[in-house]
């Protein structure tokens, strides 16, 4: 019985294998692994994203291929009847060239209403933390965003699916950009521009844009979804740029340890359902204050009001028989009870 236990028991762990379960600081080894193979080469720009499921699986995948960067642009609002929301004006949506783009996903997913941040916070849950340890940056348009690009010298590359792209494989890169036989054919500062779910990027990043790109495909289907697009155009540019892997400047590296070491260490001090329960605490509380914020702005307008008739105030936001008075006490006391678990669980964390 002995020998039949050993024989299923898990192998001793070798004193060389840095990663084997139950060894001290393995949480840390992973952590510097994922530092030394971190990239600020290449840059991940979302223009406009409109799908959050798209959003977190953009997010997940570059920070799984060590994409420390990724730019977002914000969505517009657009009205329940389909118009143009603020922000959106006819020049700046694509044009006839724009027909071959993907079009796949129209209209699906969006969030009546949402814009932003606002939706993105309430998403990120369910992004596998993958946004607590890439670097996010936001932009309320696309001019901002390339105005930020090249400041930072970047080389833009916007996906595309019209005629004015170039496949991306080496010798159709190398052809389109000139580089020399000895030069790597993805830039040395790259930002790669995916646009939205409907319409793909619009055309201020065209005309900003120092080259159009498409991934080849093989069958019948000409576009794919968008986290699925970027997924394998990131992993095709590693592809063409093995070099890509790790380059990050070191004063860089230094920062990303010093931010990701005490992240991790804190979260050690809660077990995996208080971690759990403390984001959750968190996105609660972040969705009543933005509530409360909006309800605090806005004026109660009737439809006297409208027509210029003075409005009998005392009647305004009434409820009967104390009932809105009852659940305003019932939604700070549980407010309450949630900042007092939240205050606790975090103190518990940095203990």
């Amino acid at each position: 019985a002995r020998s039949d236990m050993d024989a299923t028991a898990p192998p001793a762990a070798d004193e060389n294998d840095l990663d084997a379960p139950g060894l001290p600081d393995r949480l840390l080894r992973k952590a510097e692994t994922a530092v030394l193979g971190r990239t600020s080469r290449i840059l991940c720009v979302v223009e406009r994203c409109t799908d959050e499921h798209n959003y977190s699986a953009v997010l997940r995948t570059a920070e799984a291929l060590g994409v420390q960067h990724v730019w977002l642009v914000d969505p517009v609002v657009r009205e329940a009847d389909g118009g143009l929301g603020g922000g959106d004006t006819p020049e700046d949506l694509p044009g006839d060239d724009g027909a071959k783009r993907a079009t796949k996903g129209r209209g699906r997913g969006r969030k009546r209403g949402a814009h932003g941040s606002d939706w993105r916070e309430a998403h990120k849950l369910f992004a596998r933390r993958a946004q607590e340890f890439t670097s996010i940056r936001e932009f309320p348009d696309a001019a901002s965003c390339v105005a930020a690009l090249k400041a930072d010298g970047r080389t833009i590359w916007a996906t595309d699916l019209s005629q004015h792209a170039v496949p991306l494989t080496e010798p159709a890169l190398r052809a389109a950009t000139g580089v020399s036989p000895d030069e790597s054919v993805v830039p040395t500062k790259l930002a790669i521009v995916f646009g939205t779910e409907s319409v793909g990027c619009t055309e201020t990043i065209f005309n900003a844009c120092d080259l159009r790109v498409y991934l080849p495909l093989r069958g019948f289907a000409d576009s794919l979804n968008l986290s699925v697009a970027a997924a394998l155009v990131m992993n095709e540019l590693f592809h063409l740029c093995p070099e890509a892997v790790g380059a990050t400047a070191p004063e860089e590296r230094t920062e990303l340890r010093e931010k990701w070491f005490t992240q991790l260490c804190a979260a050690r001090a809660l077990t995996g359902s208080e971690e759990k329960r403390r984001a959750k605490i968190e996105h609660t509380l972040a969705a009543r204050r933005r509530l409360k914020g909006r309800s605090e702005d806005e004026t109660t307008i009737d439809a006297r009001q409208k027509r210029d008739v003075p409005l009998d105030t005392s009647k305004v936001g009434m409820a009967p028989d104390g009932v809105g008075d009852a659940k305003k006490k019932a939604d700070a006391e549980s407010t309450e009870s949630l900042a007092r678990e939240l205050e606790e669980l975090l103190e518990k964390r940095a203990s």
